[in-house]
């Protein structure tokens, strides 16, 4: 039997739940793939006036772009729907507050989502900076970049942490303002794109999630939205609250730093072949890995937080209690302290002293995956003051992921 406390957790946390996922204000589906008019396939850049180069026809689109290891393009999903990714560029929002802003757009793919940015006027889209490695999109992406003068292509992936100091180095953010999370969300800054769907994509985005504690990477300019098409399976990580199976690492991570939300409802995208590329299984008739092909996706807005719960004084704390916890997440805190080290059991004093705010304290029977935001911090907290804690809890400094071959797909 779950004690009350944690029972009543759990119903809260699926109020808070439903309400990430819930979007602003309903939004009319998109017509579907066999709806298109051919009308909607044409693209006017905001900048010149004239037409974009064409998104070449569905039809010629698997010997173009290949599911292919080595060539940029296997276990990778697209948006193709022209009038989906109106509206989803309608959500970022990058009208607002007037100030024209530079958008780094992470794995376009054929460039639908590209094109929609690119309608939008100067004063709204000063700057398109596209991070893209797939060789076979390039011609493509090149295309647009001669066509429209704020698009500048970079031929690499997201994963590789080199491209955004390549990028500060070649004065593409000369322009923006450094602020501090006091300040507001970033003006003029702003990251869109798709997540891939392999395990370094998930990697990646937990790493972007985390770098907002450390102020590192983008957040060096101040609280950046990123808005993404994540696969279900990761959003379902995410948006997870405790005592879900889907609680995780990810969950703790995103739930500490940012605010997150869906920017369109979830049928919004669905089926999946009706709006993305390569076609997949469907998932109504078969279970999908996590991995594979014909996931739904998610349109997910991140916002870090003003005052995130990590901090760069703890954020290796929380990375090595979470690595080394979730390991085993539904065992309790009470047999899962001593994976952190010899005579850690020592935590539980600190963690259920009745002195603590009541939101703090752990009960000791609690699974790891039923831990709340606010417990993790508490126990961080009590780490962190622990004299026997190991030595080798640091994680990965930026210069050390750069070394890391993360293997291109």
């Amino acid at each position: 039997m779950l004690q009350p406390r944690i029972r009543s957790l759990f119903r809260w946390s699926l109020v808070a739940r439903r309400a990430y996922s819930t979007a602003p204000q309903p939004i009319k589906r998109a017509p579907s793939n066999e709806e298109i008019r051919d009308d909607d396939w044409t693209f006017v850049s905001g900048a010149t006036g004239k037409v974009l180069p064409p998104v070449p026809p569905l039809t010629e689109w698997p010997k173009l772009y290949p599911m292919k290891k080595g060539i940029g393009t296997s276990e990778r999903s697209y948006l193709f729907n022209p009038v989906a990714a109106r509206e989803l560029v309608k959500t970022y929002g990058l009208e607002e507050n007037g100030h024209p802003k530079i958008v780094l757009e992470t794995y376009p793919g054929p460039g639908v989502l590209t094109r929609a940015l690119l309608t939008l006027p100067r004063t709204t889209l000063k700057k398109l900076i596209i991070c893209e490695y797939g060789k076979t999109f390039h011609p493509n992406l090149e295309a647009l970049a001669e066509a429209d003068d704020r698009v500048h292509l970079v031929k690499e992936g997201a994963y590789y942490w080199t491209v955004y100091h390549d990028l500060e180095e070649q004065g593409h953010f000369a322009d923006l303002p450094r602020l501090n999370f006091n300040e507001g969300i970033h003006p003029n800054f702003r990251m869109v794109g798709h997540l891939p769907l392999n395990v370094l994509a998930a990697q990646w985005l937990s790493q972007i999630l985390r770098a907002i504690a450390d102020r590192a990477w983008m957040y060096v300019y101040g609280r950046v939205p990123i808005h993404l098409l994540v696969p279900e399976p990761q959003w379902l990580r995410v948006s997870a609250p405790p005592l879900s199976k889907d609680r995780c690492k990810l969950s703790v991570i995103a739930q500490a730093n940012a605010d997150f939300n869906l920017t369109l409802p979830p049928d919004y995208l669905r089926p999946y072949n009706s709006y993305f590329y390569p076609r997949g299984h469907d998932v109504t008739t078969k279970k999908l890995r996590d991995s594979a092909v014909g996931n739904n996706m998610m349109a997910v807005n991140f916002i870090p937080k003003a005052e995130p719960i990590i901090t760069s004084a703890d954020s290796d704390e929380w990375d090595f209690l979470t690595r080394q916890l979730f390991v085993n997440k539904t065992l309790s805190l009470e047999k899962s302290i001593s994976y952190l080290a010899p005579g850690a059991s020592i935590l539980l004093d600190h963690v259920t002293d009745p002195k603590l705010p009541l939101e703090a304290q752990i009960p000791i029977k609690t699974p790891i995956r039923g831990l709340t935001v606010e417990q993790w911090r508490s126990l961080a907290n009590a780490f962190s003051k622990w004299p026997f804690k190991p030595d080798n809890i640091k994680a990965l400094t930026t210069d050390e992921w750069k070394e890391i071959e993360l293997g291109r797909k």
